[in-house]
């Protein structure tokens, strides 16, 4: 095994550092230990992930539901955001693993991982998983979204793009995602509209200051 750390810049909010890391733990910086888990950075799909958190987190406290987590790479990033985050894998050694790096990055209190799924709806789900699996996991990765919350997929190639937002369309009252691309990588976002949220903010104040009759 190397003494060496293997640094990746993730501009514009991340750092990520495989390896040993004697420096202080900032707000950026992601600190995850060698080993065999999925996501450490080095994939376009996790650095897209990344960004796209950086882009579209609520910049107040959120909640994230991040499905198949393996290093943890992903709840770790919304915990440097101000986020809290659950994450979920089949495998119980990557739970460990997951745990082991929210300690090494400094985000321990605010990030938990298991091998089930939480009962509880989130600000943004996020899954950079494999086209099958996303495609069977869908109903219960979209019930696990808040009304007005963020879903982030990704693990999928170009030729994904169609199968993944047909099956995801129905289940999102039709709406359609934006498209990020990096090589042959794709992540697909859907974010609630400004008119969502202006729907939601009048008659969060209709309930607020309801008016006699």
């Amino acid at each position: 095994m190397s003494d060496r750390s293997t640094i990746i810049e993730v501009p514009p909010r991340f750092r990520v550092v495989i390896g040993p890391w004697d420096a202080g733990v900032d707000e950026r910086t992601i600190v995850l230990g060698p080993s065999h888990a999925f996501g450490d950075g080095r994939h376009e799909s996790t650095r897209m992930c990344l960004q796209a958190l950086a882009s579209f987190a609520p910049r107040s406290g959120f909640r994230l539901f991040d499905v198949g987590s393996g290093t943890g790479i992903l709840s770790i990033g919304a915990a440097k955001l101000g986020g809290e985050a659950i994450g979920v894998d089949i495998d119980a050694a990557a739970i460990a693993i997951a745990a082991d790096n929210a300690r090494r990055s400094a985000v321990e209190a605010r990030v938990s991982f298991a091998t089930t799924w939480p009962d509880a709806t989130f600000d943004i789900v996020v899954a950079n998983i494999l086209r099958d699996v996303l495609t069977e996991l869908a109903p219960l990765i979209v019930a696990r979204l808040a009304p007005l919350g963020t879903l982030i997929l990704s693990g999928l190639v170009s030729t994904d793009v169609p199968e993944i937002v047909a099956r995801y369309a129905p289940l999102l009252a039709g709406r359609r995602p934006e498209i990020f691309e990096r090589d042959t990588w794709r992540t697909l976002v859907w974010r609630p509209s400004a008119t969502e949220h202006a729907r939601d903010g009048h008659q969060g104040a209709s309930k607020a200051d309801p008016r006699p009759a």
